[in-house]
């Protein structure tokens, strides 16, 4: 092997050594995302390794909730691979200070060097270009400027340069000279001498030229101009200058100061380009704060976000055009299910015990009960982790010094001390060889715990019936058993909720009425249970839920009796249907047999809501192997639960089908013209 290709190999190894340390580092430090590293790592080879080959930037794209680590996964990866002096982050949500697009491209675009950079342009969700319903154009965007740097890599940057209003005072002031009757020769003053050191303010030195054009503006043109001009040196302007005329001098100025005033193009071409951004567009579920949601079920969710899922949501914010200049690389955090949760949280009580233990020389142990306090305080599973660093603060690190304190006061002689949560109390046992020698108490405060204490009033009571009424219905109509049933939350506008996940990923015409009476189950339950006179006002977001359910599915997915798309009658082009009338009847009568099939069947079922209302009247909440065992032991009926819905009807259908009528499968088959579901027809 010759020694070009030993150095060459030795190149090679030494990029693929640092950035699969980065890889095993970022796993180690960042919980649940392990696939979301090896997407960043894997897009993001080529550059590392060949950045001279790219004519366009690398861009990658990541995608997730608030919290999830986007911007510190990136910060870390730069620091890991050596790059921070060639980083350069983008706030977008800033439009003044610091991080905002205009002062950090300032600062990106100093930097003349065409080596390879990374950017990353954050908070991309602020920098929107359409807005409303029939997405028109935002003017006056700030940020467009990030559209080219993304697509090729060039941008024209207006440059502010120093100098730039006195050198076009400078050329307006020779220009009077002249007409004043100042005479030039081959760039040196030659007539009327007076007046030009009078208005130029200079001496005239003896034995030496009065240049027409001062020199000391020479390095002025040199920076405008030089290089577009090839002039390098002093000595190259002033034999240009010597050759010209009056008049010629002046152009020559004016060309200048042109060239100075244009745009010049940036080449970022050898950039690695992270995009970073929230989209509640694609996340749904972001606008739920409940710290009740199992961060699992999140996850789950958040695991069914695709790319063409992503694309779509950006649709909300950015024009088509802008939208294909990303690419195709999106990574989708998913939201962090409760084993990350949990793990980072061990890691920082882990972390924080050490640091104690090395500065005090004493042992440090949080028990059991501070992961579960810190957990049960902090985790909100669409805010990601920074709520948990706030409740370790809060729990933990804001009662340490008390703690301490008692050592020196009480003059304790010990080798360790043990936390731990009992009753809303932080516990401190100091202990010697393993014996505890004194124990002290404090009260912490537990925003969440408090919330989710049993009431066992008559607001459990009516949240309690109300919840019972939809799993009763989700139960018999729908062939599935909730998640969990809660009838006390720590949200502030919601007393309780039911979450049912079907196994099936569609919506057919048969479970219209079915789907509505459960969304209506609540407010069916409450009047059976505690008479229409005594109905509380608590089923309105049920309400509007089914309202706007039928509606979506009437006037929009022709499951009505006329298949029409009904539109709001604003724009001209907007083809759509605009009489309302016959739609809203039949939405209305469909409410009013959902509601019927709703009471029908709690009724026929009251033993089972009851025996859910008794349970939750005393308890916060049911799980689903505990609803089921209550179903089982007091439904009147016996129901197949659907647990996998992937083969209920269609397929099986369709097999049927095809061998009655005796269809032989052909062996090759050549589609011409493609029918496309869910497109919008054009002319």
């Amino acid at each position: 092997m010759d020694a070009n290709n030993l150095d060459l190999k030795e190149f090679f190894l030494n990029k693929q050594a640092i950035l699969e340390n980065a890889r095993k580092i970022l796993k180690q430090e960042f919980v649940g995302i392990n696939k979301i590293i090896d997407e960043i790592i894997d897009n993001s080879s080529s550059w590392f390794f060949l950045p001279d080959l790219q004519e366009k930037p690398v861009v990658i794209n990541l995608w997730g909730l608030t919290g999830v680590g986007k911007t510190s996964l990136i910060n870390r990866l730069v620091e890991l691979i050596d790059f921070e002096d060639s980083f350069y982050r983008f706030d977008l949500g800033e439009k003044e200070g610091s991080f905002s697009f205009r002062d950090s491209l300032d600062e990106l675009c100093e930097n003349n060097d065409t080596s390879p950079v990374i950017i990353a342009l954050d908070e991309i969700q602020h920098s929107r270009t359409v807005s409303g319903p029939f997405r028109q154009e935002i003017e006056n965007d700030k940020n467009r400027m990030i559209w080219e740097l993304i697509d090729s890599g060039r941008i024209q940057y207006v440059e502010w340069k120093r100098g730039l209003w006195s050198f076009e005072d400078l050329i307006y002031k020779l220009l009077h000279l002249l007409k004043a009757g100042v005479e030039v020769n081959k760039g040196v003053v030659v007539n009327n001498v007076e007046l030009y050191c009078n208005e130029m303010k200079v001496s005239i030195e003896e034995d030496k030229r009065l240049l027409f054009v001062p020199e000391d503006e020479y390095e002025t043109i040199i920076e405008f101009a030089g290089e577009q001009l090839g002039l390098h040196l002093k000595k190259d302007v002033e034999k240009i200058l010597f050759s010209f005329s009056a008049d010629e001098t002046i152009l020559f100025l004016n060309k200048v100061l042109k060239i100075g005033k244009r745009p010049s193009i940036k080449n970022f071409t050898k950039a690695l380009i992270f995009v970073l951004g929230n989209l509640d567009e694609a996340y749904t579920m972001s606008d739920n704060f409940s710290a009740d949601i199992d961060a699992d079920e999140f996850n789950k969710l958040s695991q069914k976000i695709t790319v063409p899922k992503i694309k779509k949501a950006l649709q909300n914010r950015f024009r088509n055009e802008q939208i294909a200049r990303l690419g195709n690389i999106h990574v989708i955090y998913p939201a962090l299910d409760k084993l990350s949760y949990q793990t980072i949280i061990n890691n920082e009580l882990k972390k924080y015990a050490q640091n104690l233990t090395k500065t005090y020389n004493l042992k440090v142990i949080f028990d059991k009960s501070i992961h579960e306090i810190v957990y049960n305080e902090g985790v909100y599973p669409t805010q990601g982790v920074r709520p948990i660093f706030t409740s370790i603060q809060q729990v933990l690190k804001s009662k340490i010094s008390f703690f301490y304190s008692v050592i020196f006061l009480k003059s304790l002689v010990i080798d360790s001390l043990h936390f731990s949560v009992k009753d809303k109390k932080l516990k401190c046992d100091y202990c010697k060889k393993q014996q505890t020698v004194y124990s002290l108490e404090t009260v912490i405060t537990t925003t969440l715990e408090n919330v989710r204490q049993n009431k066992r009033d008559d607001l459990q009571a009516i949240t309690a019936v109300h919840e019972s009424g939809h799993t009763v219905l989700s139960v018999v109509l729908m062939n599935t058993i909730p998640d969990v049933v809660y009838s006390i939350t720590t949200d502030a506008d919601n007393q309780g909720f039911i979450y049912s996940s079907f196994a099936w990923k569609y919506i057919s015409r048969k479970e219209l009425i079915p789907r509505v009476a459960m969304m209506l189950g609540g407010y069916v339950a409450e009047e059976i249970v505690f008479g229409k006179e005594n109905l509380t006002s608590g089923a309105s977001s049920d309400i509007e839920k089914a309202t706007e359910f039928l509606s979506a599915m009437f006037k929009n997915n022709g499951m009505g009796k006329t298949p029409i798309k009904y539109g709001i009658p604003i724009l001209e082009e907007y083809k759509s249907y605009h009489n309302y009338e016959n739609v809203e009847e039949e939405i209305k009568s469909a409410i009013d047999e959902a509601k019927l099939l709703a009471e029908e069947t709690l009724k026929s079922e009251q033993k089972l809501l009851l025996s859910l209302a008794d349970f939750l009247s005393d308890n916060r909440m049911l799980r689903k192997n505990d609803i089921k065992r209550i179903v089982t032991e007091t439904m009147s009926n016996n129901v197949d639960f659907i647990e996998n819905g992937d083969f209920l009807f269609y397929r099986e259908h369709l097999k049927k089908q095809i061998e009655n009528c005796q269809i032989s499968k052909p062996n090759e088959l050549h589609f011409e013209n493609v029918i496309s579901l869910n497109k919008k027809y054009k002319d």
